[in-house]
């Protein structure tokens, strides 16, 4: 895989942050590397069990809480979302669960909506889940009726994890524990609801100190000064639901092995993650996932990207062969590294 350690070679190296990619083959790392440091006071190294911020990767995890609600029929994707955020019920009835999960809701993106104590809607100023909410709730009326446009928006996935709470009677980082990692032995994964808790192997986030990532900083209100090297970015607020999972490569690897054994709740579960819901203007994504096609094949992949992170991840369902792509520098695309790799392996025959 030599060509493929040229993808990454302006970061192999211990002063610079890099990526853990892999390629995984019915449930099983083939190959796994790391390239650059997780944490660069330290200079340690990435490997298969560093844990990145998965950032929108995250709602794939957020919908799969959904997905198993809705299969121990504890709630239906056609329940009004009113029945368990009461501060929706002035957006009527029409307003359903399913409209959350497939970005077709009408809500406002909470950042569109000014904080009220005028602080930027941005991760080094903290903010939680519930402020967001109150601030994308505080609207009279929705951007459309729901279910006649898709618009993507955060607030959606993090309603969902509201609702998730109010039907279990947990947190939803327990339900998340309890109900997928640990079932999965995903070990290595969490929901980071608490911006001072402690993830061991935590991938830190950099930035070039460049004057483009210098004048963002200061644009929010954050100082940085110019000069060589890396600036580091903190993900000081603990909002979850559109992001907010921390995983590594050997957990991915687990829960990409599911999609085809059925551990957690059998195929009926990967069945309800894929459902591609049809509305007036066309049938939507399946749950926090996406459909496309490369090279002549059917993929389901997502990207995610937040001050700390860049993510990508691809199953080729056919084939079962997934690719995955961490990076703890947002502005590494990781999504335009692994479509390198692909085409590697493309032109390599293996896809």
């Amino acid at each position: 895989m030599t060509r493929v350690d040229g993808v990454f070679a302006g970061y192999s190296r211990p002063n610079s942050p890099g990526f853990a990619v892999g390629l995984i083959r019915d449930g099983h790392l083939v190959f796994e590397r790391g390239y650059g440091s997780a944490n660069l006071d330290y200079e340690t190294p990435i490997t298969i069990d560093t844990e990145f911020h998965l950032a929108s990767l995250s709602k794939q995890f957020t919908a799969s809480a959904i997905a198993l609600l809705v299969l121990k029929k504890k709630l239906s994707l056609n329940d009004p979302v009113a029945r368990y955020i009461p501060e929706a019920s002035k957006y009527g009835s029409r307003l359903r669960v399913k409209h959350l999960v497939y970005m077709t809701s009408g809500l406002h993106e909470y950042f569109d909506i000014s904080r009220k104590n005028a602080e930027p809607w941005y991760t080094a100023y903290y903010f939680t889940r519930d402020e967001a909410i109150k601030s994308a709730l505080a609207p009279t009326h929705l951007l459309f009726q729901p279910g006649t446009r898709y618009d993507y928006s955060n607030t959606n996935f993090m309603l969902l994890t509201q609702i998730v709470e109010r039907v279990s009677g947990e947190p939803f980082a327990v339900f998340m524990k309890k109900r997928v990692f640990d079932p999965l032995a995903m070990h290595e994964t969490e929901i980071n609801d608490d911006s001072t808790a402690i993830i061991r192997n935590r991938a830190t986030g950099y930035a070039p100190r460049d004057a483009r990532t210098i004048s963002q900083l200061r644009g929010v209100g954050v100082f940085a000064r110019p000069g060589p090297g890396w600036v580091m970015l903190a993900r000081n607020s603990p909002h979850f639901g559109g992001s907010g999972v921390f995983s590594s490569l050997r957990d991915l690897a687990k829960w990409d092995e599911n999609w085809y054994s059925g551990r957690l709740s059998g195929p009926a579960f990967t069945k309800a993650m894929n459902h591609r819901e049809s509305f007036s203007f066309g049938a939507m994504d399946g749950m926090g996932l996406g459909f496309h096609s490369a090279y002549g094949h059917a993929t389901i992949n997502y990207s995610g990207a937040d001050i700390d992170t860049s993510t990508f991840m691809e199953r080729f369902p056919e084939q079962r062969l997934t690719i995955v792509c961490l990076s703890n520098d947002p502005l590494g695309n990781a999504e335009s590294k692994a479509d390198e790799v692909l085409a590697i392996l493309h032109q390599e025959g293996k896809i």
